[in-house]
C-alpha cells in the first residue's frame, strides 16, 4: 500500500467497521492499522477484509487478523500446485511462468529428480518451498512471477498470454517476450536488410569486374597464342626457304 492509497484504505476500514456497528478507531489505532498492512497491495487488503467479514460476523477485525490473511492471500500457489508448475519445466521446449520461490525450490530438488526418485524430489521441493515462502511472507516480500522461456518459440504466446490474463505478468513484459510478428519489422532490421542489399550489389559489381578481367585475360592469352603460332609458322617457312 502506497501513501496515495491511504485515503482509500481508511474508507475501506470505515466500511468494514460499520458492518459491526463500530466507529473509526482513534488516531493511534489507525496508525497501527496502516503500519500492519503497509507491506501489502491495497487489492489484497480489500480481499482479506472482505473474506474476514464474510467468515466472522460477530467480532470486528483487528490489524493482526487482517495482516495474517494478507500473507496467505499474496498470490503464492500452495505447495502441491507449485510442484505441478515446477514439473512443467522439465521439458525445455516449454515456457514456464512460476514464482521465484518455485524456481529456487525446484533447483534444489532437481538433482534428486534426475536420479529417478520423484517421491524424494517432491518431498524436498515442498520442504524448500514452504521454507522460502514462509521467509518471504515474514519479510513482507511481494510475490514475483517470472517467465522461463523454452526453446520452442511457437509455444510461448499461449503460455505468456494466459499469464498476462491471470495478472501474473504485466502486459509490457509479455509483449517484450513474445516474438515479433512478421509485419512488424524494427528499424534495425530494415537497416540490416538494406546493408545486405548493398553487400549483394557490391558483390555483384565485383563479380562483373572479375568476369571482365578474366575475359580480357583470356583474350590476351588467345592473342599471345595466335602470335606464337604465327611466329612459329614464319620460322618454319624461313627455314624451308633457306635450306634449299
Amino acid at each position: 500500500m502506497i501513501d496515495s492509497q491511504k485515503p482509500q484504505f481508511l474508507q475501506l476500514l470505515a466500511s468494514a467497521l460499520a458492518m459491526y456497528a463500530k466507529p473509526m478507531p482513534e488516531p493511534a489505532i489507525t496508525k497501527a492499522w496502516i503500519a500492519a498492512l503497509a507491506p501489502y497491495p491495497l487489492h489484497i487488503i480489500e480481499a482479506a477484509m472482505r473474506s474476514y467479514c464474510e467468515e466472522n460476523g460477530e467480532f470486528a477485525p483487528v490489524p493482526a487478523s487482517i495482516a495474517t490473511r494478507c500473507k496467505l492471500m499474496d498470490g503464492r500457489p500452495g505447495a502441491e500446485e507449485a510442484w505441478a508448475i515446477a514439473l512443467t519445466s522439465r521439458d525445455q521446449n516449454d515456457t514456464v511462468v512460476w514464482t521465484t520461490e518455485i524456481a529456487e525450490a525446484f533447483s534444489l530438488c532437481e538433482p534428486v529428480l534426475e536420479l529417478g526418485d520423484e517421491v524424494g524430489a517432491r518431498m524436498a521441493f515442498k520442504e524448500a518451498y514452504q521454507r522460502l515462502t514462509t521467509a518471504a511472507r515474514a519479510a513482507a516480500v511481494s510475490t514475483i512471477w517470472i517467465a522461463s522461456l523454452g526453446w520452442d518459440s511457437t509455444r510461448r504466446p499461449a503460455v505468456l498470454s494466459k499469464a498476462s490474463n491471470a495478472g501474473l505478468l504485466p502486459v509490457p513484459t509479455v509483449t517484450a517476450l513474445l516474438p515479433l510478428p512478421t509485419s512488424a519489422v524494427p528499424p534495425d532490421t530494415k537497416a540490416h536488410e538494406q546493408l545486405e542489399k548493398i553487400k549483394q550489389m557490391l558483390a555483384s559489381g565485383a563479380e562483373n569486374r572479375l568476369r571482365k578481367i578474366e575475359a580480357r585475360a583470356n583474350a590476351q592469352r588467345q592473342t599471345d597464342s595466335d602470335a606464337k603460332y604465327r611466329l612459329a609458322a614464319q620460322t618454319q617457312n624461313y627455314l624451308a626457304i633457306n635450306s634449299r
